[in-house]
């Protein structure tokens, strides 16, 4: 055996058997108490409104107030992204780890607390269609 780390037993590798659970949030948006005021860093009107649509989303329950500051520089970033200063692929990384784009809420196991919404009636147009929404109806 080479010189290392020794294996651990079989069956007690804590890669194997463990679920991924995906978390949901509490409630919708920010946690702790109003919204707070974008940051000095932030001089373009888009950042101050993209610093209040990510607190105000879904996935901002997750967030704590720790997390502000790295947003602030987050949403600066984004903002020298949008007007050609630095590139996607520099940002992107760090706004997969902070959840704020659809992979980075799935590495994370994010996921918005499904809501209860009337299933919509659809008029079927043709025979197949009617027989579509027939079996549809008898399986559900």
């Amino acid at each position: 055996m080479p010189p290392g780390s020794k294996p651990l037993p079989p069956g007690t590798s804590p890669q194997r058997g463990t679920v991924n659970v995906w978390q949901y949030p509490e409630g919708l948006g920010w946690q702790h108490g109003r919204i707070p005021r974008a940051p000095a860093i932030l001089e373009t009107d888009e950042a101050k409104a993209a610093w209040k649509d990510w607190l105000g989303s879904w996935w901002a329950a997750f967030y704590t107030p720790d997390d502000l500051r790295m947003l602030g520089i987050l949403v600066h970033l984004v903002d020298r992204m949008v007007k050609g200063e630095i590139s996607a692929s520099q940002v992107t990384p760090l706004l997969d780890r902070f959840g704020i784009t659809p992979k980075g809420r799935q590495d994370l196991r994010w996921a918005e607390r499904p809501t209860s919404k009337a299933a919509a009636t659809v008029e079927p147009s043709d025979e197949i269609a009617a027989r579509r929404e027939t079996r549809k109806a008898n399986l559900a």
